[in-house]
Order: structure tokens, then C-alpha cells, then sequence
């Protein structure tokens, strides 16, 4: 019987190594890929740093497609995460066609804001343009 599920962890030898992943041979005459992203919770630039072929490494099952490719992951011990904000109900004002009471800022004050910011980003740009 397979112990190949979704959200099973299990040993398996690197058997390929490429730029966007590597191979996992996880027995039964089956193999799963772990994608560059699922490496290591950093920023992976070379694949080649954290594996290569032959080391064995534990991986979690993340998908089992319906073409049988099998997608895993090496970061098994962090919790996921979710990156999204929290929802936010729309405050009054705003739901009332768009319109804004007198304490919040008017649209003159707002736009020479963003004109100062953004001519502030320009500027550091140029300087660092400048020194390359």
C-alpha cells in the first residue's frame, strides 16, 4: 500500500537537480519535485547551495496532480502563514459615494503630498544613477 498522500513527510534521495527545482525519489517507483521556492524559507539564488544528488532529505507531500506529478516541499517545520490582511469594513464616508468630511485631508492637500514624495523618489534614483 502507497504512503504517498497529501500531508504525509517522507525520506527520499535527491535523484536531479535543476535550476527551478529538484527531484525527490520517494520510492515505489515514484518521484516528486520540489520547487526552488520550497527549498529553504529563504531566498534561494542557487539551488546547488542547499542540495545536490544523492542526499537524502525529508519532504512533505503539498499536491498530487491527476497526471500523477506529485509537487513536495522541504519546509516542513514552518507554519503557514497567511500573508493576507485582515478584511476591513469600508468606513461611512466612504460609502457614501466616495465622499470625504471636512477632517479628513482635500484632494489639493493629498496631491501635493504625493507630488513631494514622489519627487523625493526621483531624486534618490538620479543619485544613485549617478554614482554607477
Amino acid at each position: 500500500m502507497s504512503n504517498i498522500a497529501v500531508g504525509n513527510i517522507l525520506e527520499g534521495t535527491v535523484v536531479g537537480v535543476q535550476s527551478f527545482g529538484a527531484f525527490v525519489n520517494l520510492g515505489e517507483n515514484k518521484q516528486g519535485l520540489v520547487h526552488i521556492s520550497q527549498i529553504a524559507s529563504s531566498y534561494v539564488e542557487d539551488i546547488n547551495q542547499f542540495v545536490k544528488v544523492g542526499d537524502k532529505v525529508t519532504v512533505k507531500v503539498l499536491e498530487i496532480k491527476n497526471d500523477g506529478k506529485i509537487s513536495l516541499t522541504m519546509r516542513i517545520n514552518e507554519e503557514k502563514k497567511d500573508d493576507r490582511r485582515a478584511f476591513k469594513k469600508r468606513d461611512e464616508n466612504r460609502s457614501q459615494g466616495g465622499r470625504q468630511n471636512s477632517s479628513k485631508e482635500d484632494f489639493e492637500a493629498m496631491m501635493k503630498r504625493w507630488l513631494k514624495t514622489s519627487e523625493d523618489k526621483m531624486g534618490d534614483l538620479g543619485k544613485r544613477e549617478k554614482r554607477r
